[in-house]
């Protein structure tokens, strides 16, 4: 048999895919700090090494500590001009280095505003890998046989936890709901996300392959949005959760038992029972008792 080497020249010429990908997590930093100078956003650093040693770091602390980077991405994607750019070049990235499925994870609800509905942030978003698949697609190289098409998926996030700080459609919610308890809330949001979700797959035929919920784990359980996960399986979307990352391996309990996923998004601690254990995680004992 012939002997392979696998060299980063070999790795990047593979067809590869990436099914865990987040969109708000993948901004190129040039583009982030072009757009957060067009919008006028706050950064703690307007160079690319100053936000990889800030913010966009080698190592985190914590979960939290990793996602506060996301409020900085966030900010400069309230368009649908700009959420477009993003996205192609997301696609022109990832074409770049020889990957040809994606599934892009992303929270709508995070990007909306009173000019840009939830629909809408979906629509720009999926404009823009499509715009990169065609330039790909309608190339000579896969024209004449020499590479292979690029396609991409959807995959739309509700959010565990939100506060007013997180965006405008988060802070219209509360503001609304005043008196209600914070996981009826974040229930509400979700199934709404739900709904617009099924409406953008059967009317407006998007590529969305599945629903998800992300955010902060700890003291968030995923069970709280089970009616929005009941919604999506009633309408046949696909289903995934982050889970067993931050919050142990009941949350995979639940995601599975409870959210009807398909798939999971991390599982890390899926075989680290001895962590339910653990006194420095704030876990909601109520719901390991099933365990």
């Amino acid at each position: 048999m012939p002997k392979y080497e696998f060299t980063s020249e070999f790795l990047k010429k593979i067809p590869k895919t990436d099914l865990h990908l987040h969109l708000d997590g993948s901004l190129r930093l040039n583009t982030l700090i072009d757009l957060s100078k067009q919008e006028k956003t706050e950064l703690p650093s307007y160079t690319e090494e100053g936000l990889r040693k800030l913010v966009f770091k080698e190592a985190y602390e914590d979960l939290p500590d990793y996602l506060h980077g996301f409020l900085y991405t966030g900010a400069v994607m309230r368009t649908a001009e700009n959420l477009e750019r993003i996205a192609f070049e997301l696609a022109q990235d990832n074409i770049a280095e020889g990957v040809r499925y994606i599934e892009v994870r992303f929270a709508p609800q995070l990007h909306a505003t009173k000019e840009m509905k939830v629909l809408d942030v979906i629509k720009a978003i999926s404009r823009g890998l499509e715009k990169a698949a065609k330039e790909h697609n309608n190339s000579d190289a896969v024209k004449n046989g020499n590479d292979i098409p690029f396609h991409y998926g959807l995959i739309t996030c509700a959010m565990r936890r939100f506060a007013k700080g997180f965006a405008p459609y988060f802070a219209e919610i509360l503001h609304v709901l005043t008196h209600a308890p914070q996981e009826e809330v974040f229930s509400a949001a979700s199934l709404e996300l739900a709904r617009t979700v099924t409406m953008a797959v059967e009317t407006d035929n998007l590529p969305i392959v599945g629903f998800d919920l992300a955010g902060e784990e700890a003291g968030y359980p995923a069970v709280d949005h089970k009616e929005a996960y009941q919604y999506c399986h009633s309408h046949f979307i696909r289903k995934t959760v982050h889970a067993g990352e931050a919050y142990g391996p009941e949350s995979i309990f639940q995601a599975i038992t409870q959210c009807h996923a398909n798939r999971i998004g991390h599982g890390t601690f899926l075989f680290a029972t001895d962590r339910i254990q653990d006194p420095s995680i704030e876990y909601p004992h109520k719901y390991v008792e099933d365990l």
